[in-house]
């Protein structure tokens, strides 16, 4: 039986991005789409060593030292097929390891994208499929067909189709334009959750406290990772 493919609301995607239009300006996403260019240049030309393999991604910069040390056999194991856009197998791979944290599948995805931008970054606030949260979930016709199975790479491939059918819309409704067709989605994701969060913590929070969050387009670029990479 086939499996059913997945299907971008594009009357949803078009709700979120109307609530983000005064915040995200041309100049702005421009600036954006450029940052994200160079820093895929970056490390197509000089792929980071440790422990820049882990400061520079967000999944990761925060890890303690101890975690550091424990993990970093089993991650540097995987970035050879991470590097030649493998990452299926590195995700089955990954699967096999005892104890696996949830970090490690936002990890090796950040990087392969970084690589080679037509792999897919599957970050846990694009997908995270213990809780069944994530901007994917908030724009889909039928978020229950990511539930691909145990299998992370499977489950990597339904969130595959669901980007590339993102991407589909994006460019027949002639959305984000500014930014370049190969970060327009990944860019679309961090926005819808930002408008998410924001939503969230105007439901949940006093309206004097959610005024100590960072600017809308600052909380974009923090899941993007462009803040920490404009350190380094």
């Amino acid at each position: 039986m086939t499996p059913v493919a997945p299907l971008v609301d594009a009357e949803v995607l078009r709700e979120f991005l109307d609530k983000a239009e005064p915040f995200l300006n041309d100049a702005y996403l421009e600036k954006t789409s450029s940052d994200m260019a160079e820093r895929s240049r970056s490390v197509q030309q000089q792929f980071p060593d440790w422990p820049e393999l882990w400061d520079l991604a967000p999944a990761t910069r925060r890890l303690s030292q101890e975690e550091r040390s424990l993990w970093r056999p089993r991650a540097e194991a995987l970035l050879p097929l991470v590097r030649d856009g493998r990452v299926e197998e590195a995700l089955e791979q990954a699967a096999e390891l005892p104890g696996r944290p949830k970090w490690l599948v936002d990890w090796a995805t950040f990087w392969a994208h970084l690589e080679r931008p037509e792999r897919v970054w599957w970050a846990r606030w694009v997908y995270a499929p213990g809780p069944e949260t994530g901007a994917l979930l908030l724009l889909l016709d039928n978020p229950g067909v990511l539930k691909a199975g145990d299998a992370l790479r499977d489950t990597y491939v339904r969130v595959g189709e669901a980007v590339r059918f993102l991407e589909a819309v994006l460019e027949s409704t002639r959305s984000l334009t500014p930014v370049a067709a190969e970060f327009r989605a990944p860019v679309t994701l961090a926005t819808v959750y930002a408008v998410y969060m924001f939503t969230m913590a105007s439901w949940k929070l006093t309206e004097e406290f959610t005024q100590v969050l960072p600017p809308f387009p600052v909380v974009v670029r923090v899941l993007l990772g462009l803040n920490r990479w404009e350190g380094k």
